[in-house]
């Protein structure tokens, strides 16, 4: 089958960096309980019955295109087993596993593009892990696969067949039609509105950072925690009613106002997922769905925050009409300077999912295990910085700030969430301050600073 645009952008880059650990995906769960191990590699094996592209493997034509193709059994694809309870620190040496597995660059030729591992710390204490490429896999991917696993295994404890239908597609018919559409003239059409949007943006965004930016990134990420209060959140939800948008686009309009601020420029381009799966029958599908869309933040003439609000959402409104593009063909037709230290016309990426703290998949929920996220001590990213947002039960959101180390140091980064939530407190206490305006640092952080100004000039 063919692979879709976005799905021929990873394999270049990945021919280009030769094996980058860049675009490994992972995941790895906790589960403490009475554990029904057999039940859960069924489960396992059935839903890689489901989606065929999970059993793939990419293929090169005599005439170097690339090809996915079904290469693997579902029975192929086993958990690997460790007993470590054995161990001091059973848990540690769980992370040490989730680490090499997420440090080991995939073959995409070879695969499988696909890694499961099974760690046993004790009796009833387990991790699940799994390492994935992306071009097989996007976040929502991570979200149907949980579900599925799950919905399995309570089905096969139980002693009978999981009742799940089977899938009304496949990823193949998705990739099939993107690639179909590669050369219309309709996708010609709205390239160009692409281009007509971004005419004149500074395709780089230069954020005040701690070290030069080196000549190829490591990828190597840090992360620093983002909170906003519960109170803060019901303005800015009201604001975003106020104006016939999304909450999503009032957080959005508050990053590209402190972007702005930070980088001392009019104009800001930050990139933001959207799903892909347009149609009922992909709903429920794993792949690679996801398009990254560069949204503008026009910040000329220092609007007031509610008029950057409208701004956004007039954007965002134009990226949904144009988001079948593929992200290579928007850059294709904006066409800014090459540059392999950093990411193509945006290297700040936000999101801020509907659910779940940080924007993060809800875990497996299998019956009589109390399930968490293991903490794998590595995270990578593509970007200068990445904002992950998500909803927390209290009604506030909360989230992590990614950033590469290569550039900025972690006092840095937890400074420049600090100046996030402190904007969105100023923004939904008066939203009509002209964004210039709009304060970025606390009271006490104000009175620090200028304490060490006086002491400076004595």
């Amino acid at each position: 089958m063919p692979l879709a645009p976005a799905q021929h952008r990873l394999w270049f880059i990945d021919r280009l960096t030769k094996g980058s650990l860049a675009y490994n995906v992972s995941a790895a769960y906790r589960l403490q309980g009475p554990l029904d191990v057999p039940a859960l590699e069924r489960a396992l094996t059935y839903v890689l019955h489901r989606h065929e592209v999970l059993r793939t493997q990419v293929t090169v034509t005599e005439e170097g295109e690339p090809r996915l193709r079904t290469a693997f059994r579902a029975e192929d694809i086993r958990p690997a087993t460790h007993d470590v309870t054995a161990s001091q620190d059973p848990a540690a040496e769980a992370r040490r596993l989730a680490e090499q597995y997420s440090d080991t660059a995939f073959d995409l030729e070879r695969g499988p593009l696909l890694r499961l591992w099974l760690a046993k710390l004790a009796e009833q204490d387990h991790v699940l892990g799994l390492t994935v490429h992306h071009i097989l896999f996007d976040r929502d991917s991570l979200d149907i696969l949980s579900r599925e696993v799950s919905a399995a295994h309570r089905a096969f404890v139980a002693g009978s067949e999981p009742g799940l239908a089977p899938p009304a597609a496949q990823y193949a018919d998705f990739a099939r039609e993107q690639a179909r559409s590669a050369g219309s003239a309709d996708l010609d059409r709205r390239a160009g509105a692409w281009r007509e949007r971004l005419r004149g943006v500074p395709p780089v965004l230069e954020l005040p950072a701690d070290h030069e930016r080196p000549a190829q990134p490591s990828y190597r990420a840090g992360q620093a925690p983002v909170r906003v209060a519960p109170d803060v959140c019901a303005k800015l939800r009201a604001l975003s009613s106020e104006h016939g948008t999304t909450p999503f686009v009032v957080f959005l309009a508050a990053f590209h106002g402190l972007l702005g601020r930070l980088a001392a420029q009019e104009a800001v381009l930050v990139g933001c997922p959207f799903n892909g799966r347009s149609r009922v029958a992909q709903e429920g599908l794993i792949g690679f769905f996801v398009n990254s869309l560069p949204i503008l933040g026009d910040l000329r003439g220092d609007p007031p925050f509610t008029e950057l609000v409208d701004r956004v959402r007039e954007q965002v409104l134009a990226a949904y009409d144009d988001q079948h593009v593929p992200f290579d063909r928007i850059v294709k037709a904006v066409d800014p300077p090459r540059d392999l230290s950093r990411n193509p016309l945006v290297q700040v990426w936000f999101d801020l999912a509907d659910g779940g703290p940080g924007g993060t998949a809800p875990p497996l929920a299998l019956p009589q295990i109390t399930v968490s996220y293991l903490t794998e001590g590595r995270t990578r990213t593509r970007f200068d910085a990445e904002l992950h947002l998500g909803t927390a039960s209290d009604g506030g959101v909360t989230g992590r700030l990614l950033y590469a180390r290569d550039l900025f140091e972690e006092q840095t980064a937890e400074s420049f969430c600090g100046y996030y939530t402190h904007f969105l407190e100023a923004a939904a206490a008066q939203p009509d301050t002209r964004v210039s305006r709009i304060p970025v640092l606390s009271p006490d952080q104000l009175s620090g600073l200028l304490d060490d100004w006086a002491v400076a000039g004595e």
